[in-house]
């Protein structure tokens, strides 16, 4: 009676595991998909900026630290926070005056692309590739605030291009956020 009930927590455990896996591999796949589609999409066409709707690619975030690349797309919905980081609406472009802010998923099954943004330093570079443009930022701030703190992701001085990436913290917990800031290097 012990051991089938052993071997049947054994079987329930790796299929756990299993899922998480497969689930974590098709979210990467996915995300790849987009990056790929969207450094297609942006050869040879002209600027499409504000003709963003909700739910579009509109650039790759290459963070080399922690060795990511994902697809930005427009909007915070929990179905894009899915499978890409999210960029909030009303918040500057890539590479535009003002803050150009992101937000992702840190320790959720199914997206994890901002799980090692702890690991981030100042003078790291951000990269975001954009239209036919990379945009390069040097990370300058990075502090933990409660969720209250909204303002994070507002333009504080619209003569600097500036990024802002946003995520729960702790790991697992979420009860802050961990902020990211950096400036444009032209």
């Amino acid at each position: 009676m012990n051991r089938t009930i052993g071997r049947l927590l054994i079987l329930v455990g790796v299929l756990i595991i299993g899922s998480v896996i497969y689930i974590n591999q098709r979210t990467a796949k996915i995300n790849q998909a987009f990056v790929n589609e969207y450094k297609e999409s942006t050869k040879n066409t002209e600027s499409r900026k504000d003709k963003y709707q909700i739910g579009d690619v509109i650039g790759i975030l290459n963070i080399p630290k922690i060795n990511l690349e994902v697809a930005i797309k427009r909007g915070t919905t929990n179905e894009i926070l899915k499978d890409s980081v999210g960029h909030f609406e009303n918040t500057a472009m890539p590479g535009e005056y003002g803050n150009f802010s992101v937000a992702g998923h840190r320790a959720y099954t199914s997206n994890k692309f901002f799980s090692n943004l702890d690991e981030v330093e100042i003078g790291d570079e951000l990269i975001v590739l954009f239209e036919n443009e990379t945009i390069k930022y040097l990370v300058n701030s990075i502090e933990i605030v409660t969720p209250d703190k909204v303002e994070v992701v507002d333009s504080t001085d619209n003569s600097k291009k500036e990024i802002t990436l946003v995520t729960c913290t702790p790991k697992y917990v979420g009860s802050h956020r961990l902020i990211v800031k950096g400036l444009c290097i032209d």
